[in-house]
């Protein structure tokens, strides 16, 4: 089903980079920079293995999300996927998982950016205003999951990572 929804991601891609500039207008945004200290690991597969490995993990595609880039990558770089897990469920959820995915420069990694924040669901207006965003509880929840379903990762230096100077190692 996740590559089924892709269309649906350059869709939301598309017009969120239309909508931003008139929404940047009126003091609002459709697209956003992720922070490097969002930053929680490499995975050594392609974005669509991760994407699977995401689903059955719980997560689902988050398609209502500003449009996350990496304006300190050069050339600036657009995630390809932003996916959300809800501790207990969509509907009961407080809080959400929200994960940036990045396509690493050799295009057979995948740089995964987390945060935990207020649920879009139950705290729109908390959420759009990126009250009480916390990177470090995002990355210590996506590294916990990835470990106790199996799913090595590593920690690449940014240097490594952004420039394309390295392989993922």
């Amino acid at each position: 089903m996740t590559h089924e929804l892709r269309f649906l991601e350059r869709l939301r891609q598309h017009a969120t980079s239309l909508l931003h500039l008139p929404l940047s207008a009126i003091g609002l945004y459709a697209e956003r920079e992720t922070p490097r200290d969002q930053y929680a690991f490499t995975l050594r597969e392609p974005y669509p293995v991760v994407e699977a490995r995401l689903h059955r993990l719980g997560f689902v595609r988050n398609l209502v999300s500003s449009l996350k880039f990496r304006e300190y990558a050069t050339p600036p770089e657009t995630s390809v996927a932003s996916w959300v897990r809800y501790p207990e469920g969509a509907l009961a959820s407080d809080q959400q998982l929200h994960l940036a995915l990045f396509v690493g420069p050799n295009r057979e990694t995948t740089d995964v950016y987390a945060h935990w924040e207020p649920s879009w669901i139950r705290h729109p207006i908390r959420h759009y205003r990126t009250t009480d965003v916390d990177a470090e509880a995002g990355i210590e929840r996506a590294r916990a999951l990835f470990e106790r379903a199996g799913i090595e990762y590593t920690v690449v230096p940014a240097t490594e990572r952004l420039t394309g100077g390295g392989d993922g190692s």
